[in-house]
């Protein structure tokens, strides 16, 4: 009797582990890994290592894709650093570049954050502040890893919103107009060798130029009296 029990045991252990067996999927290699789980991951990863690489970027930022969403959102997690971008954005992504900035922008957020309990707070109780701080760290992020600035503002002219009103907290984000201006104002000081760049001849580009025709050409004129009066005073 007890050799039929023992026997009995040996079966159903024997049958456990035959049923919890692990399923070994074959053909993957590091070849075509990427094509089999997704190449925007690829692409993502990619960028934004190239990215903190780069600037030297002292900090740890996960970066992720949610490729179950179809959001049209980017968002960096300032409790945990760690930065996402979903699917639906991809929709709106014309080359490496424009992912360049929605990544440089969350990756600027995610450093900001590294500040401690007082910056986190400060980050959620004026997000406006912190949202224009890090569209222009994202500037000099891009051009410090290789990557156009003009970027920038194609992309942000394609998913900035343009609220009614942009006070108070019944909207996070500053009027897309407003980024707008302040990046290529940042640009046209810091950067003016890209204002040729072939992304100036984009039409988003172009649309910015014309619903921004007034401010651009306002900003311009004031550049260039500073630039004269500079020269007048011998600081050139």
């Amino acid at each position: 009797m007890k050799k039929i029990l023992i026997l009995l045991g040996i079966l159903l252990i024997g049958g456990c582990s035959f049923a919890d067996e692990i399923t070994v999927i074959h053909g993957v290699n590091f070849s075509n890994f990427w094509r089999k789980k997704g190449i925007d991951e690829e692409k993502v990863l990619k960028v934004g290592q190239k990215i903190m690489i780069d600037n030297k970027i002292p900090k740890r930022v996960p970066i992720f894709v949610n490729s179950s969403s179809k959001t049209v959102n980017a968002n960096s997690n300032l409790y945990d650093k760690t930065v996402t971008i979903y699917a639906g954005m991809f929709l709106y992504i014309d080359n490496d570049d424009e992912l360049a900035y929605v990544l440089s922008h969350e990756i600027a957020h995610s450093v900001e954050a590294y500040g401690g309990m007082i910056k986190y707070m400060a980050m959620n109780a004026n997000s406006k502040k912190y949202e224009q701080k890090a569209d222009l760290n994202a500037i000099d992020y891009m051009v410090k890893s290789g990557y156009d600035p003009i970027a920038a503002i194609t992309m942000g002219n394609k998913i900035f919103g343009e609220p009614v009103w942009d006070w108070g907290c019944t909207y996070l984000h500053p009027k897309g107009s407003k980024r707008l201006i302040d990046m290529y104002k940042y640009i046209y000081v810091k950067y003016p060798q890209y204002l040729n760049s072939p992304l100036t001849r984009t039409a988003s580009y172009k649309n910015f130029e014309y619903s921004m025709r007034k401010d651009i050409l306002e900003f311009q004129q004031k550049q260039k009296k500073r630039k004269l009066k500079q020269q007048e005073n011998g600081d050139l």
